[in-house]
């Protein structure tokens, strides 16, 4: 257990190391191209194989892959899906009221999420298995971007 604690906090450092470089350069390059929509689509595409990566590649080197290509594709994500829920708000005088909306909404998932990972890990075969299902959930949740109106 000793060994794991040090791993765990490398991999950690390393996929927000990776996340922080590519927040401040996906943002920006969206806004300048106006296609928001599409890097957050490739963000979300790009995180599905990445998934996969410790599940195909059970070692050291496979977990530190990991956390830097989906460490890099989430950070883009959360800079240009925050630019974008800025740009679909209802109302300029109702804006902080509905990003903090937002922020609950967006913080339900984080609740259930350890709830729905046990039962994978219990009925799937062991923690190996949150991967590939979590590049299922992946696949499936990128396409969702599409579906967002007034914002290219």
């Amino acid at each position: 257990m000793r060994r794991l604690v040090p791993a765990l906090g490398l991999v950690t450092g390393t996929a927000a190391v990776f996340g922080t470089v590519f927040n401040p350069v996906g943002g920006p390059l969206s806004d300048r191209l106006d296609r928001r929509k599409l890097f957050a689509l490739v963000c979300g595409i790009v995180s599905a194989p990445a998934m996969l990566i410790p599940y195909l590649v059970p070692t050291w080197t496979g977990m530190l892959v990991f956390a830097v290509v989906n460490g890099s594709a989430f950070g883009c994500f959360m800079a240009v899906d925050t630019a974008m829920a800025t740009l679909v708000l209802p109302s300029e005088a109702d804006a902080a009221r509905d990003m903090g909306v937002l922020n609950i909404a967006a913080a339900g998932p984080q609740i259930i999420a350890p709830f729905v990972a046990s039962a994978i890990i219990l009925h799937l075969g062991g923690y190996g298995s949150l991967f590939p299902v979590g590049s299922a959930v992946g696949l499936l949740g990128a396409p969702a971007i599409v579906f967002v109106r007034g914002v290219r």
